[in-house]
């Protein structure tokens, strides 16, 4: 049963209920021979009350969606978070369907995030951060959207992508427009990361396919060092099963020492 119909049966109850009490009630004072028209008036007020009580009463409580209790923007970069994202997504992937314009998302993956944060301190680290956020928000274009989903990672959503090699295309530029040095308040510190995409309906069928398999991109870019990657089939793992006995192991970048 929907919900539209719970509230519509509720109301239908609170109504019989106060027009039986209000037929009673007018019953009763026929019977008693009264025939003001104060003494009907404060009776149908009261029964008006009581249907509106009754009313209250009866229709279910509004659910409540933790979703709710999430903001929907990252404090730190301004940008819009996860959940948000997966929000824009849902939306995004039935309007790919009806134009028949493939989508695509982009996870974006900074090394040697941790390593800022200990030799330089959480401010220059949450600088890098910004820096990475304002570089992305340069580099896409209108009707994209980046969000951050992580502590390290961010992500953009090309509603209009074109194709699988496209995203692949754009996702090297983004790579190129974030990574490279910076000036974090007088420190010198070289941004690096790793990038991986994924395309709706082409590589995903749902939301969640398409953030897990861009996001196995990215792990296959970054532990390959490859840098950049398009899903394919095989990567839902950190690498392909028939390259994890010969892959190179994982190795993080460290960022420049600093200096002023």
């Amino acid at each position: 049963m929907t919900g539209g119909e719970v509230r519509g049966k509720a109301i239908a109850r609170a109504v019989i209920l106060g027009l039986g009490l209000g037929v009673c009630a007018l019953a009763a004072l026929a019977v008693a021979g009264v025939t003001s028209l104060w003494a009907i008036g404060t009776v149908l007020a009261y029964d008006l009350a009581l249907l509106a009580t009754a009313a209250h009463l009866l229709l279910p409580a509004p659910e409540h969606d933790p979703a709710d209790d999430v903001p929907p923007v990252d404090e730190l970069t301004g940008l819009p978070n996860r959940a948000a994202m997966m929000t824009r997504v849902e939306r995004t992937l039935p309007v790919a369907d009806s134009e028949q314009e493939p989508a695509g998302l982009v996870v974006i993956d900074l090394d040697g995030l941790a390593d800022v944060n200990e030799t330089l301190g959480p401010r220059i680290g949450d600088l890098l951060l910004q820096s990475v956020a304002s570089r992305l928000l340069g580099a896409v274009r209108d009707g994209d959207m980046v969000a951050r989903i992580g502590g390290d990672e961010f992500a953009v959503l090309l509603p209009q992508v074109g194709s699988a090699p496209a995203c692949l295309e754009t996702a090297r530029r983004l790579l190129d427009a974030v990574q490279g040095p910076a000036d974090l308040d007088g420190f010198q510190v070289r941004i690096n990361a790793a990038v991986g995409g994924a395309v709706y309906p082409v590589h995903a069928a749902t939301p969640t396919e398409l953030f897990q398999r861009a996001e196995a991109a990215m792990r296959y870019a970054k532990q390959s060092r490859t840098h950049a990657a398009l899903y394919e089939v095989g990567l839902e793992g950190d690498l392909a099963p028939r390259r994890r006995a010969t892959g190179v192991p994982a190795r993080a970048k460290r960022p420049a020492l600093p200096s002023r």
